[in-house]
């Protein structure tokens, strides 16, 4: 059963404001784990004005990329390898001639394969507060669905191009949001397929209290560290995500969660039980 609309029925929206500085964010938001909206933040980026899929086509470099496709975070998904190239030329033409089309390219390294793009984004007010900071572009058709999940870092995430929805919820419901098992690099994955939904497996899980937004071209979402949140492309989309980590966390989450991921690439630790390996 599919409950998204029901969800979206009952959630509450999450708190807009339409500009921000460093001090503001670090107080109100970064230190409190608050989520919150910047409107319109990115809407004179570089990436915001320029990125589109002929635009990436343009880029003079070629680079080897892996694929997922669905609901990458509760379906059966492993990694497929392609050309970034042939990839986007796959998404214009499904778009331009209304073809179903599924691949979704995730958390990409955009500005390690081209880092003449870094000047395109600015998350200085960000930034301010982080050591470190990933960050990973999402490129995808329209459709497309990260399920339910919860990053250990806090994320701020900037829509460039098309509209994607956002469901969030706060740690205070983990229990209820059904942890699983499953091995992702840097984050927790619900259990629950909201478009699958099994009402007698999850029974608490309609009790928690969600929010909900839609993005637009332009907007930033601050998606606190450790909150629960689903996504999905209403249209054809390109996305930044920065996952930002302090100093303390570069020594002690960060190092952690990369031993863990060398484990378990050796086969040491949850083999065989995520969605990060790639399918033979």
């Amino acid at each position: 059963m599919n409950i998204v609309s029901e969800i979206l029925d009952q959630s509450q929206p999450i708190k807009e404001i339409s500009s921000i500085d460093a001090t503001s964010f670090k107080k109100d938001y970064f230190n409190k784990k608050k989520p919150v909206i910047i409107k319109g933040l990115a809407k004179e980026w570089e990436s915001v004005k320029k990125w589109d899929l002929d635009f990436f086509l343009s880029l003079k470099d070629d680079k080897d990329i892996f694929l997922l496709s669905d609901n990458f975070i509760q379906d059966d998904n492993r990694y497929r390898k392609a050309s970034f190239k042939d990839y986007i030329r796959q998404l214009k033409d499904a778009e331009d001639n209304n073809k179903n089309f599924k691949d979704y390219l995730t958390t990409l390294d955009v500005f390690e394969y081209y880092p003449e793009l870094k000047d395109h984004i600015d998350f200085s007010f960000f930034e301010a507060h982080t050591k470190l900071n990933d960050v990973t572009a999402w490129i995808g058709p329209a459709g497309t669905i990260s399920g339910f999940h919860a990053d250990t870092a806090n994320n701020m995430y900037a829509q460039i191009r098309g509209k994607k929805m956002f469901i969030i919820c706060s740690t205070a419901f983990n229990k209820t949001m059904y942890p699983s098992s499953k091995h992702i690099y840097g984050a927790v994955a619900s259990e629950v397929d909201i478009n699958n939904f099994d009402k007698d497996k999850f029974p608490k899980f309609m009790d928690n209290d969600f929010k909900s937004v839609i993005l637009e071209p332009g907007d930033v979402l601050f998606v606190p560290q450790n909150w629960w949140h689903y996504v999905q492309a209403i249209n054809p989309s390109i996305s930044i995500s920065n996952f930002g980590y302090t100093k303390f966390e570069v020594y002690s989450l960060k190092l952690k969660e990369r031993i863990i991921q060398s484990l378990h690439k050796r086969g040491y630790y949850k083999a065989n039980n995520c969605f990060c390996c790639e399918k033979n």
